[in-house]
């Protein structure tokens, strides 16, 4: 996330640079200053229940019914580690290439707040579950380069409960459903010099998460959030050298781009005019495109870590690590390679499908004694687009594929037209469990093959539209779909396109 532009020496002309999202190399950024940026993503895991209470993990139930005594911060409750959470830790750093920790345990990071009933936040400062690792980004990445960035560590900790604002004048509520929800947080070492990295760093990530079963990974809910370290300096400067500020709190990838380019505008600017960079913690105003200062280093609070008294250490043996690794599915880029190779599709559609969970597997079966291509077209743009239109993921869609499966013969067979078969999928998504044979059947979709038929209709309709007919026999082509969608419209979809376009050009060309 080190993003940057040539600086004259006067702030006037800092003041004026933009930043370009899409150069592709690396070492272009704005000389004569580079970037250092660091990620710190806070990742909710898809555990039934939370980190240290056998309540509900569902923190967007109804206010305030998922909630344990441990949760509430009730004197005398005590934590008991969830195994479940564990398990799905070791996931997320094996996945990264990185090591669970032989030993692992947990400290007090003390602050109060409404949204921490507790006083403190349980977490790993000190010996976290997982070390070291890397995420490779390249072409495949939307990158011209090689850039690995390594991770430095993964804990373990509590998320904080929800505030709710505006709900009544004056006050703010508090949620507790989400208090004591299990997270891990991944922390990146500063390897990142342009904002473009840094976005395609967090959707690898979520990429790998979601394949791997250990979060759902969507930043508009909240079960993914960034925090960014950003600093600058000079070509002639070690990369470390800058004062480092850290930007709290970014919820979607437009935000990480827009705050890292803002905030690296706003350093050189401050560096330019012979000021120094304070280290601060800032948030993002969207609307001004500029960052804010939230609290400085002098403000910040004092969050006295103390190991956890009622925790004992995590002890993992290598037997059980192995356990966990053996239970991992194929990862992300060997599925990308060989899904490519095998089925002979473009790498963006399988990339676009592995942002999905469950999408190949769902692709795979489907594709069994089918064209691959036409399935994957569309899975990518008629399954996606619904759901993007129902705000709802593959898995928890209603569509199985054994009714998507049965919408391809029909469509292969031109049993149904493409209109039809984008209508059965309605259907199917609507929730109807009937098969595509049975919902053909049922609203009477079969494909008009009677010819005469067409030839009737094509004729009725020239002598209706005498005006237009004349106009095709002019020259004007276009004038077809005029009569195609008319055609269309009067045998409701079920004459095939190609068929009421050939019928209409040969009663034009007699009559011509």
């Amino acid at each position: 996330m080190h993003i940057l532009r040539s600086v004259r020496a006067s702030a006037r002309h800092c003041a004026n640079y933009k930043f370009t999202a899409n150069v592709p190399l690396h070492r272009r950024y704005y000389k004569p200053w580079g970037a250092t940026i660091g990620l710190e993503l806070h990742v909710q895991l898809a555990a039934a229940q939370k980190l240290f209470s056998a309540a509900s993990a569902k923190w967007d139930d109804p206010p305030n019914t998922n909630v344990d005594f441990i949760d509430a911060g009730l004197p005398g409750s005590m934590p008991r580690l969830n195994p479940e959470c564990v398990s799905l830790a070791a996931r997320a750093i094996l996945c990264l290439n990185g090591q669970v920790q032989p030993m692992s345990s947990f400290d007090r990071k003390h602050y109060f707040y409404s949204d921490q009933p507790l006083g403190y936040q349980i977490t790993q400062q000190r010996h976290p579950i997982g070390r070291g690792g890397f995420i490779e980004l390249g072409q495949t990445d939307g990158l011209d380069y090689t850039k690995r960035v390594r991770i430095h560590q993964l804990q373990l900790e509590q998320d904080t409960a929800k505030s709710v604002h505006g709900a009544y004048p004056g006050y703010i509520l508090t949620d507790l459903n989400r208090a004591g929800v299990a997270l891990v947080e991944i922390v990146s070492e500063p390897d990142m010099e342009t904002a473009t990295e840094a976005v395609h760093f967090v959707r690898k990530m979520q990429t790998l998460l979601r394949h791997t079963g250990v979060s759902s990974c969507n930043m508009e809910d909240g079960s993914l959030r960034c925090d960014v370290n950003v600093s600058v300096y000079r070509d002639n400067e070690g990369r470390l050298s800058g004062t480092r500020c850290e930007l709290k709190n970014l919820n979607s990838l437009r935000t990480i781009r827009g705050a890292i380019e803002a905030e690296v505008s706003r350093q050189i600017e401050l560096i330019s005019a012979g000021h120094r960079v304070k280290q601060e913690t800032r948030g993002f105003d969207a609307h001004s495109g500029k960052t804010v200062l939230s609290r400085s280093k002098e403000t910040a609070p004092d969050y006295r870590y103390m190991p956890e008294p009622d925790l004992p250490a995590v002890h993992i043996s290598e037997d059980w690590i192995e356990h966990i690794r053996s239970s991992l599915p194929e990862l992300p880029e060997a599925t990308l390679s060989r899904v490519t190779r095998q089925y002979g599709l473009l790498s963006e559609d399988v990339t676009t499908m592995l942002g999905e969970p469950g999408c190949i597997s769902f692709f795979e079966h489907a594709a069994r004694g089918r064209d691959p291509k036409r399935v994957a077209a569309w899975i990518t743009s008629e399954i996606f687009g619904q759901l993007s239109y129902r705000a709802q993921r593959l898995s928890d869609s209603t569509l199985t594929v054994q009714q998507f499966s049965g919408l391809l013969d029909a469509l292969a067979s031109n049993a149904v037209t493409s209109a039809q078969a984008k209508l059965l999928l309605i259907e199917f998504m609507d929730g109807d469990k009937r098969t595509a044979d049975e919902l053909i059947q049922a609203h009477g979709w079969e494909v008009m093959n009677d010819l005469g038929r067409l030839q009737d209709l094509a004729t009725q309709l020239l002598e209706k539209h005498p005006k237009e007919a004349a106009e095709y026999k002019a020259g004007h082509k276009r004038r077809l779909n005029f009569f195609v969608a008319k055609i269309m419209a009067a045998t409701k979809g079920q004459a095939r396109p190609q068929d009421v376009s050939r019928v209409l050009k040969e009663c034009l060309d007699v009559k011509q």
